[in-house]
């Protein structure tokens, strides 16, 4: 286990070396709550701890690494842990400042440990421990909170093929940020309510709604202005 984080760390530590005096950077702890559903599809919920650390690497893209650790993972009294080191692909349509929605990527090693799915007497004799390749997609939104600071709230799709992981996933992180805020080609923003409705149409489909949301927009010094 200690190469491969090693390794992660090398990659991650080299892609950031030569930006760090000029972008900006941020780490924190990260607190997630994931569901898991049993054979009979009853959800269970789950609370992991970790730490993220990140660098903007463009006007709209950031990357960054997260270890998390979920100690249980159990659904039906079998032994099951996982500890998840990450590389994240972070994409912010209307830039990184203010207010920011963006789509995540992750693509990780995973450390599952878990008991066989026949264990008549005792589970803890037939618990073994793997690696496995884990992934990750979502939707979140990023607040810079003045100078110092940056929150992110995230929702997003977990799998770890191999395994019975496969799961929906909440992620909060907090955390300090470091370096000038980056300008680029994005200038300033604004953020608004939006409602949408759906008109009905002939067939199966029917429409439901109003539906509510927030609007993103942000000028640009070359194109104009572009909106989310």
């Amino acid at each position: 286990m200690r190469k491969p984080l090693v390794f992660i760390a090398m990659l991650f530590l080299a892609g950031s070396a030569s930006l760090s005096a000029q972008r900006r950077f941020r780490v924190g702890p990260t607190v997630t709550s994931i569901a898991l559903e049993d054979l009979s599809g009853r959800s269970h919920g789950f609370t992991s701890f970790g730490a993220s650390a990140a660098l903007i690497t463009g006007d709209d893209a950031e990357t960054g690494l997260t270890v998390s650790r979920y100690n249980d993972l159990s659904t039906d009294g079998r032994a099951r842990r996982l500890t998840l080191v990450g590389l994240d692909s972070y994409y912010y349509p209307v830039g990184t400042r203010g207010v920011a929605p963006f789509a995540a990527t992750e693509l990780g090693l995973a450390r599952v440990t878990e008991s066989a799915s026949l264990c008549p007497l005792l589970c803890q004799d037939t618990v073994s421990t793997s690696s496995q390749i884990a992934i990750g997609f979502g939707l979140g939104v990023r607040l810079n909170v003045g100078a110092a600071g940056a929150a992110i709230v995230e929702g997003r799709f977990l799998q770890v093929p191999g395994s019975d992981i496969q799961a929906l996933e909440a992620r909060g992180n907090v955390s300090i940020a470091f370096g000038r805020a980056r300008t680029g080609q994005f200038l300033e923003g604004t953020l608004g309510p939006t409602v949408g409705v759906l008109i009905p149409v002939a067939g199966p489909l029917r429409a439901r709604g109003p539906l509510g949301g927030a609007r993103f927009r942000r000028d640009t010094k070359k194109a104009g202005t572009v909106g989310l």
